[in-house]
């Protein structure tokens, strides 16, 4: 949306929103673990922190989404190492998939993932994140994007924005 090659989007937090209009979606996201189904790790409810000491992670690339995730595994993080960051968490699948670490991911993402090789347990303490439905703030738009926001505010119950 910066560089004007899309109109819309919808980012996760945390992210800087200063130079969009946006409207936060009710929905959270939760964290979880990417790991294949054999692992020892996919037989617990839940991942906690210290069940990844010593393990290789896959981490997002986005900054302020690592240090969310640096926050939660707390001293753990100094036992563990990062061997992969990517912006996309099918390639972090794909990692784990080749048996490169465990990727921690939003949940969302896990239905483009073949259950058969990859499967996933939620982080706890939960790490939850917000997303935003966002557009360029004073930005000129095609008719159809004008359009396209009016029905989304309309959609998502917000008249005044």
């Amino acid at each position: 949306m910066e560089k004007g090659l899309i109109d819309v989007g919808i980012l996760l937090e945390p992210v800087d929103i200063t130079k969009f209009n946006f409207i936060r979606l009710e929905q959270k996201e939760r964290w979880v673990v990417i790991m294949g189904p054999d692992d020892p790790l996919a037989q617990k409810d839940f991942i906690s922190a210290k069940d990844l000491e010593g393990k290789p992670l896959i981490l997002p690339r986005r900054q302020n989404l690592q240090n969310e995730l640096y926050n939660w595994l707390g001293r753990s993080y100094q036992k563990s190492q990062v061997s992969f960051t990517s912006n996309l968490s099918t390639n972090g699948a794909i990692m784990v998939q080749n048996g490169f670490g465990y990727s921690l991911a939003i949940e969302g993402s896990a239905n483009l993932w073949d259950k058969e090789k990859i499967t996933h347990r939620p982080l706890y303490p939960p790490v939850m994140a917000n997303s935003v439905f966002a557009w360029k703030k004073q930005q000129p738009f095609s008719l159809a994007s004008e359009k396209f926001i009016e029905h989304m505010k309309c959609f998502l119950g917000i008249s005044n924005i």
